[in-house]
């Protein structure tokens, strides 16, 4: 720590060691039980994330894994069409969003539900 730090670590471009790394990070729901997570991402739109996304899904539910898929795409209905899921079929209660399931017991929760 520098002897002329104000304790304002937003404005402080200094490396000193009483700054803390900021955490983002959220605590999942207590109900949730998170393993493993494989994020499919890309900058660019109409590269096939949902295509892979919901292949890998079906994969890895075919060989015994149990699967969720959390689609965060504002701009199309992709993981739903291509699963078949209605747009209301998600409900909540008092532990939060439910996430509705596929024919084929994938859990999912996406935007356009």
């Amino acid at each position: 720590m520098s002897e002329n730090c104000s304790h304002n670590c937003g404005s402080c471009t200094a490396n000193c060691s009483s700054r803390k790394p900021a955490d983002f990070l959220v605590p999942p729901n207590q109900h949730s039980n998170i393993k493993k997570v494989i994020g499919v991402v890309s900058g660019k739109g109409g590269v096939g994330k949902s295509l892979v996304s919901s292949m890998l899904a079906v994969l890895l539910s075919r060989m015994g894994h149990k699967v969720a898929i959390l689609d965060a795409d504002i701009t199309g209905p992709s993981i739903p069409k291509a699963f078949g899921l209605k747009p209301g079929s998600i409900y909540g209660d008092e532990h939060g969003m439910i996430p509705c399931k596929t024919k084929t017991g994938i859990e999912t929760m996406s935007l356009n539900l």
